[in-house]
């Protein structure tokens, strides 16, 4: 497994008090076949990749505090208005009343972007990543009553979209710009250690902050049940079917409802090679003018090997379709995605991956595309 420990590679992280700091810095080439997603007039571009992450937390007994910021940029030899540069910054808090009950409190400011070849960008006609910046607060408490375990969750996030101009025209990104407050409480019931049914209900509150968009405020619901089972150590399975219902304020736009979906697996055939399968179903908020809402459907499978002690392999499949109520549009994409990581020692490793998305399908006049990503970097860590 990629995240095993690994005592003869693994970063020893600098010891501070009660506190433990972990950090890392990774950079190197990359190429990029198809840097706008196109079908036609296909440009190609190289481009150098910068990461990096640092982490504060304490090593209490009982009680935790921590900070972390991660960081992650992109700059194009020739396309310079594709360049990126991404970053969130945070911390977390957890008070322990005893061995089953703690409340927990986070703050994150993220600035993210969506890429040029997301479906939502290229149909609003933009043609370089749309920015974003974020702000999340959440508070999680939990406690287990013998049995029974119970956790309730509210978060409150931000998106504040930032305007783009293409050729001396404005594309008024920003009217998308909303902020959302999500509240869900669950339980589950403990048949046997590693062995629980679990159910969760959940509504979500969205207000656009652009008087012009306000009728795209909605109101979600949802409620999922099913289990999370360990079956034999080899195969372990997180399960939870519902339904999921959106209702928006604006007359004229249709409510949103279907079945939501959320599972994982994974199998482990041995203590050197994992497999894990998700499946997702999702209704998300589109930055699209002629378009509020879709339904998302993503699955995917991840499988790791050990191939030497300090040889790691990992490879990705991942099918996304999105599907459009009004216009009645629909896109499918898929992605595969192969990783390989040399550990040279504790502190440093080589990176290098391929990976390869296709437009599978896509309607509304857009075409099918291919893109090919070849990266590798040079990671450092303490």
């Amino acid at each position: 497994m990629v995240n095993r420990q690994r005592p003869d590679y693994d970063p020893l992280g600098v010891r501070l008090g009660g506190f433990r700091l972990n950090g890392a810095v990774e950079a190197g080439p990359g190429w990029d076949s198809n840097v706008f997603g196109r079908n036609q007039n296909v440009e190609s571009d190289g481009f150098m990749e910068e990461r990096g992450n640092l982490s504060l937390r304490s090593d209490w007994t009982t009680h935790a505090v921590g900070v972390s910021a991660n960081s992650a940029n992109r700059q194009y030899f020739s396309q310079r208005r594709l360049d990126w540069n991404d970053w969130d910054v945070g911390g977390f808090g957890r008070y322990d009343f005893s061995a089953d009950t703690s409340l927990q409190g986070q703050y994150r400011h993220y600035r993210a972007h969506l890429d040029v070849f997301n479906f939502d960008v290229q149909a609003t006609g933009v043609v370089q990543p749309v920015a974003y910046d974020s702000d999340e607060v959440s508070v999680v408490a939990n406690t287990r009553l013998n049995r029974l375990g119970l956790i309730a969750q509210g978060v409150y996030r931000t998106f504040q979209f930032e305007d783009t101009v293409i050729r001396n025209t404005l594309t008024p990104v920003s009217q998308n710009s909303f902020n959302t407050a999500i509240g869900a409480v669950g339980g589950s019931y403990s048949l046997a250690p590693g062995r629980n049914i679990t159910t969760v209900v959940r509504v979500q509150d969205i207000k656009y902050t652009e008087a012009i968009a306000s009728p795209r405020d909605s109101f979600t619901w949802e409620i999922l049940s099913g289990f999370d089972y360990d079956f034999d150590g080899v195969w372990q399975a997180r399960v939870a079917l519902g339904w999921r219902q959106r209702e928006y304020s604006g007359p004229g736009i249709k409510t949103l409802q279907g079945p939501a979906v959320e599972a994982a697996v994974t199998y482990a055939p041995t203590q050197l090679t994992t497999a894990r399968f998700r499946l997702t179903r999702t209704i998300e908020e589109s930055i699209r003018q002629d378009a509020v809402s879709y339904q998302r459907t993503q699955v995917g499978m991840t499988v790791d090997h050990e191939y030497l002690r300090n040889v790691l392999l990992q490879a990705d499949l991942f099918y996304d379709r999105r599907e459009y109520e009004s216009p009645n549009q629909t896109v499918s994409d898929g992605v595969l995605a192969l990783t390989g990581r040399y550990l040279l020692n504790r502190n440093a490793s080589v990176v290098a991956s391929y990976a390869y998305r296709r437009r599978l399908e896509a309607t509304g006049g857009f075409r099918e595309f291919d893109r090919n990503l070849l990266q590798i970097r040079l990671r450092l860590a303490i």
